[in-house]
């Protein structure tokens, strides 16, 4: 049951970033997504692909890597969309990759989970923060939203029953953070599609 729990986490770890990929060619706008939010999914997937094939640990292999192309693919249309150099927003993902990879192999587990929860928490803050601020939301995908949040919730589960210290320390930081940004997103639409009762309040 443990290893089902796991691949359900995987599966469903593959499926976060397609909806954020499909909102932003149907929108045809980046609106509200993060650029440094993907820079860094990019990147520390990749170093829990190279984490799975160290734990030996297959639920975390292919579909890390597989995530961490979509994500490569995000961050290629917001580059686009926002007409920045698309080949120089991959030094952050290709560096935070490697990194973390490095921390893995040299000091394990425990200081790789202490580490990768920097950067997925400052792409999550950063996400938060383009939530909070921006003009309009309409480049963000709400299933992106939800389908991470419930990841998280199995990954931690998962971590708890294997156990894994680097998942339990991440995946239980990530949750509080999703539920927040799910939190902003849902007030932000909210106030979008009833703007007369914003107006009423103030």
């Amino acid at each position: 049951m443990i290893e089902v729990l796991g691949w359900v986490a995987a599966t469903l770890g593959m499926m976060t970033s397609v909806p954020q990929l499909v909102r932003i060619l149907r929108s045809g706008t980046s609106a509200g997504v993060s650029m440094v939010l993907w820079q860094l999914v990019a990147g520390a997937t990749g170093a829990w692909a190279v984490h799975g094939f160290l734990s030996e640990s297959p639920q975390m292999q292919g579909p890390n890597i597989f995530l961490s192309l979509c994500s490569a693919a995000i961050v290629v249309f917001v580059a686009r969309d926002r007409k920045l150099p698309v080949l120089r927003q991959f030094v952050m993902p290709l560096a935070v990759m490697l990194v973390l990879s490095g921390i893995n192999v040299w000091l394990g587990a425990v200081v790789f989970g202490i580490a990768v929860v920097g950067p997925q928490l400052v792409g999550q803050i950063s996400q938060l923060k383009e939530l909070i601020v921006a003009p309009t939301v309409e480049g963000v995908s709400v299933l992106f939203l939800v389908l991470t949040l419930v990841q998280q919730i199995l990954w931690f589960g998962f971590g708890m029953f294997k156990p894994d210290w680097a998942l339990i320390i991440v995946a239980g930081t990530m949750t509080l953070s999703c539920i927040a940004n799910l939190a902003v997103f849902l007030v932000r639409r909210a106030r979008a599609a009833n703007p007369t009762a914003v107006v009423a309040a103030r």
